[in-house]
């Protein structure tokens, strides 16, 4: 199947699998709101750019800056008070200048930002409800974008001993799960998933293009090996040319088999932006603009600002709050006096904005109410069905009722008002007193708030 592409693949994957489950395959909603990263920073002097940069120097005044007699405590605000959700079936590209919060956004996501007294997280952090402190340390990994890997290793020993390392093989549990089908559509489902995971490495190593390389060794500054652009593919599974194969995979993965996947890229191509459903872009640990990405450009002409013909929308987008942003500005907007240029003025404007207000209503909706609904409603179904005693006694209580009403009121005029007015008092009387069960379902239900997760969990 991967001879045909990874859409291919991942839909052949995602019918075999839905179709032995009964239901679509499980789904990831990241939400996060009121997000605020901050960092206490002691400092001996003003803080510029040339002090920030990883230099011997810098990293040997930072070392001694706890012994000076003027120092001082900064608090630095790495992200600054955002909100946000992330869809599944949907892939999300993070654009920002270096320094703009985005690793430690994604960092903070992941569950692996790391903690110490001198660093402050607040806000809220959920996956399908679940909180960030209960989920991110079973399912959440960070990878860094250090090549650190055994030299004297092949290409494909090293992803064989990634693999075996996080729990190689079939999850015990999915054979339970492929279980609601045909004993057909199971078996096929079985087979299909026993296949995909022997041959998960094989399938890694055909994606990211690394089947030329893959008996050779890694190496490393001091061993000859494979070449930068491919041990860094090893690491990340990011490069250069094999981007837009790898975006494409990791789209169709997100469309197929409905996963939530964020990107964070520096400058891609056009043809590789394209392929984004949405866009967020971060400045200064604000966020200034996130929705579709289709949207994005025609946004910021509504702030006088209009990306010129021959410029990549991406390099558009990374040159606002910056020098850079002078060139683009045009005649503005009816009620502007002139066009936002901190990161802070473009996050009020963004914060004003329609699209705002629709990602506020999305983090606070409920998660995916109409599964919810048929959840409850197969629930009750089956309390229902199991007692019998109250089926029995209530369909001969309406069959009996029936007939005397039926009797009672046979062959009477219509048009009697007197006649009319006793037939729906005794209706209403036999609705409202025949609903024995109210009362019961209202216990079940301060029975079940009881018991909820203070997270009021949702597995999708």
């Amino acid at each position: 199947m991967m001879a045909h592409g990874p859409n291919a693949l991942h839909s052949f994957i995602a019918d075999k699998f839905e179709a032995a489950m009964g239901r679509e395959l499980p789904q990831m909603e990241v939400r996060y709101q009121n997000l605020s990263v901050t960092a206490n920073v002691t400092v001996t002097g003003k803080i510029t750019a040339e002090s920030e940069l990883p230099t011997v120097f810098n990293s040997i005044k930072r070392s001694l800056a706890k012994f000076a007699w003027n120092k001082r405590v900064v608090q630095k605000e790495i992200i600054k008070n955002v909100s946000g959700v992330f869809k599944p079936g949907t892939i999300t590209l993070l654009l920002g200048q270096p320094g703009s919060g985005k690793t430690s956004l994604m960092r903070v996501l992941a569950g692996q930002f790391p903690k110490s007294g001198n660093v402050e997280i607040e806000g809220d952090v959920s996956y399908n409800g679940v909180s960030r402190e209960e989920i991110t340390k079973l399912l959440s990994q960070f990878l860094t974008q250090f090549d650190k890997h055994f030299p004297k290793l092949t290409v494909r020993e090293t992803l064989e001993f990634a693999y075996a390392v996080c729990g190689g093989g079939m999850p015990k549990h999915t054979e339970k799960m492929l279980s609601n089908g045909t004993p057909e559509q199971n078996a096929e489902a079985l087979e299909t998933a026993t296949k995909y995971f022997e041959n998960y490495p094989d399938l890694v190593i055909e994606q990211l293009g690394l089947h030329i390389c893959q008996d050779t060794i890694i190496g490393s500054g001091m061993l000859r090996g494979v070449s930068g652009g491919e041990r860094k593919r090893v690491t990340t599974g990011e490069m250069d040319a094999a981007t837009f194969n790898i975006i494409t995979t990791q789209r169709s993965i997100a469309k197929c088999l409905h996963k939530t996947i964020v990107i964070a890229l520096l400058q891609p191509a056009p043809e590789v932006f394209n392929l984004f459903d949405n866009v967020m872009v971060l400045n200064q640990g604000e966020i200034v603009y996130h929705g579709p990405r289709n949207h994005a450009v025609s946004y910021f002409e509504t702030l006088g600002l209009k990306c010129p013909p021959r410029r990549d929308a991406a390099d558009f987008l990374l040159d606002l709050g910056t020098t850079m942003q002078k060139k683009y500005q045009v005649e503005l907007p009816m009620g502007m006096t002139q066009p936002p240029r901190l990161a802070s003025e473009f996050s009020d404007y963004w914060r004003q904005s329609p699209l705002y207000a629709d990602l506020i209503g999305a983090i606070n909706a409920p998660h995916d109410p109409e599964r919810l609904k048929d959840t409850v409603t197969a629930r009750q179904w089956r309390l229902t069905k199991r007692n019998t005693s109250f089926i029995y006694v209530r369909a001969l209580m309406v069959v009996v009722m029936g007939l005397i009403y039926g009797s009672t009121f046979y062959q009477t005029d219509p048009k009697d008002a007197q006649m009319t007015i006793g037939v729906l008092f005794q209706a209403t009387i036999f609705m409202s007193l025949g609903n024995g069960t109210f009362s019961t379902n209202i216990a079940r239900l301060i029975s079940t708030d009881r018991r909820r997760l203070p997270s009021r969990t949702h597995w999708r």
